[in-house]
């Protein structure tokens, strides 16, 4: 695989990585059964699945909000500070599409495809 393609691949995978285990769990309406998850399991038997799914948005969100801001932050250190990313010794491009990490991670979590 070459370093575009590396490239790529993390920013893809970053995407599929965006939801959010705890999401799912808010979904079914059950965290796992433990005396610490006690208090969040009572209060989503009482929600209503439109509210679970509000909050699921919610967490989901906030998740890809991460993910985007520690991308944003290390575009920031490559342009400013030269910080370089490799994978096995190859070092990936910086902005190889004229668009930030956290840009490219926003167009394919909005489905777009790669630009050729």
């Amino acid at each position: 695989m070459n370093s575009l393609d590396e490239y790529k691949s993390i920013i893809d995978e970053l995407v599929k990585r965006s939801r959010s285990v705890k999401s799912e769990w808010v979904k079914k309406g059950q965290f796992p059964a433990t005396s610490e998850n006690e208090e969040i399991n009572n209060l989503l038997v009482s929600l209503s699945t439109e509210q679970k799914n509000l909050i699921v948005s919610l967490i989901n969100e906030a998740k890809s909000s991460r993910i985007h801001d520690t991308l944003a932050y290390f575009s920031e250190l490559q342009n400013l500070s030269n910080l370089t990313i490799s994978i096995n010794g190859k070092e990936l491009p910086s902005e190889p599409f004229g668009t930030e990490l956290n840009f490219d991670y926003c167009v394919r979590q909005s489905g777009d495809d790669w630009p050729e």
